[in-house]
């Protein structure tokens, strides 16, 4: 993926604010939220090297702040 969408760079900017995003029931979550933030993007995320999947948690990573500093 060369740039992120803007509802990738939506989940980055959670991801970075909170720390990481939570996994649960198939969806991931900001933590304490009950308001699904996507599920296939945050894989397709993952898979790109974006975020890295951690038991039930995406972290970002540093490839992930730079991608959401391009948008």
């Amino acid at each position: 993926m060369d740039a992120p969408s803007p509802e990738m760079v939506r989940i980055l900017r959670q991801a970075r604010l909170y720390g990481y995003l939570q996994a649960r029931d198939g969806r991931v979550f900001h933590p304490g939220g009950n308001r699904p933030l996507c599920r296939v993007i945050a894989e397709s995320m993952a898979l790109a090297g974006w975020l890295r999947k951690d038991a039930d948690r995406y972290v970002i990573t540093p490839e992930g702040v730079t991608a959401e500093a391009l948008h």
